[in-house]
């Protein structure tokens, strides 16, 4: 029994090892065969250092999920690239008065002029709030390969060893890199700009999907998603004042008169004024406002309090804050905070 235990132990790793060699075998005729369709074929070398090391920031950013990370683990060329093309996106579809694509990347609540304030690492960084990389952490990261691709780019296929807690099984990772002065740095991933295009186009892609829970096994209901439920009158009636007194400007009207009794009473005199100035003298902040008011309309609150107190769950919508609260007070629908 023992001996056959010791066997099928010793089965099951080579399987793992056939397993292993064939796929790096597969990964690397694939990039073989895409640079020799290309006219850049060549032998695959062996991964320098200062390869690795562009492939092991990377992959330790993705793991991380912190999407400033990724962002500086990126060509920078590539990121400002992008930055580029999405700009001009944008402002083309601001001549003819449209902000479809804007709202699809960045939220209804973002400004355009806020936008184009934006460096291309944060511009990255907002925008991957609605991409989705999937990362592993390594304990260390080896190189097997390295194949040319075009434009100076090298394929690098490496071994992820997994740390001393998270077992023995190893990962193979492709991860593109070109250089970067006299170091490396890895290119903007295609599975990134892929679900860009997705985002810009409109399109629900598989990784949103997945992450959403919206992908459904076979034989699964596939009725749409129900719609928001309509808003009280009270709250519309709230929101149409609340509206037609920023476009007015008379900032005075929206915090003296819709802003909740509650808020007044905590909020002093001195900071009041302050507020109400703020909403004067910036067109900015009252096209926030304004934004935030005409975005509520097409929303479901979940209300609290038996009712008395309604909850907007914002999370985006581009807005620099995510739930905006209204609230009743004798019988009346005011703006909580």
């Amino acid at each position: 029994m023992l001996r056959r235990r010791a066997i099928w132990g010793k089965g099951m790793s080579g399987m793992a090892a056939r397993r292993d060699r064939l796929r790096i075998g597969l990964v690397f005729c694939a990039l073989v065969a895409a640079s020799a369709f290309s006219g850049l074929a060549g032998a695959a070398d062996r991964v320098s250092n200062a390869q690795l090391r562009a492939a092991q920031e990377f992959l330790a950013a993705v793991a991380s999920g912190d999407a400033r990370a990724v962002a500086y683990a990126i060509h920078p060329q590539d990121l400002e690239a992008l930055r580029q093309r999405i700009l001009g996106l944008l402002q083309e579809e601001d001549k003819r008065g449209e902000s479809v694509v804007r709202s699809r990347l960045f939220g209804p609540g973002m400004p355009l002029s806020e936008i184009e304030r934006m460096t291309s690492i944060g511009l990255y960084t907002t925008l991957a709030r609605r991409l989705h990389l999937v990362g592993r952490p390594y304990g260390d990261v080896k190189g097997i390969a390295a194949v040319p691709g075009r434009d100076g780019q090298v394929h690098l296929i490496v071994r992820g060893e997994p740390p001393r807690d998270r077992g023995k099984v190893e990962v193979i990772e492709l991860v593109t890199v070109r250089p970067y002065g006299k170091d490396w740095k890895a290119v903007l991933p295609s599975e990134i700009e892929a679900q860009i295009d997705d985002l810009i186009a409109g399109r629900r892609s598989i990784m949103a999907a997945a992450r959403s829970g919206a992908l459904q096994p076979a034989g699964a209901s596939t009725a749409s998603p129900r719609a928001p439920a309509p808003l009280q009158p009270g709250i519309v009636e709230l929101l149409d004042a609340a509206e037609r007194a920023l476009s007015q400007g008379n900032c005075e009207e929206y915090y003296e008169s819709h802003m909740s009794p509650n808020f007044r009473r905590v909020t002093g005199r001195q900071a009041l004024t302050a507020l109400i100035n703020t909403c004067k003298n910036s067109l900015g902040t009252r096209q926030l406002l304004l934004s935030t008011l005409r975005i509520l309309r097409g929303l479901e609150p979940r209300y609290q309090y038996e009712g008395q107190r309604a909850v907007f769950d914002l999370s985006g919508q581009g807005l620099p804050f995510e739930r905006f609260v209204l609230e009743q007070v004798d019988r009346r629908w005011y703006i909580a905070e």
